[in-house]
């Protein structure tokens, strides 16, 4: 069975986006899953995760990986 779409706020964007940037991504892949996304033209692998982020409603936080 396919899990819903959860969305996703990056919590580490600086080291691609800059500082104050706001990256947010949709997946429906499990939490604990790495996930490889464009996102601005930058190819970036990105760890989502279970931590929800109260502060922006329905929205879990999810950390830059790897800088493809």
């Amino acid at each position: 069975m396919t899990e819903p779409a959860r969305t996703y706020l990056v919590i580490n964007p600086g080291p691609v986006f800059g500082p104050g940037a706001r990256v947010v991504i949709c997946s429906s892949a499990p939490a604990g899953s790495v996930v490889d996304r464009v996102v601005d033209g930058h190819p970036v692998r990105v760890l989502l995760t279970d931590t929800p982020l109260p502060a922006y409603g329905n929205v879990f936080a999810a950390e830059l990986q790897e800088y493809l």
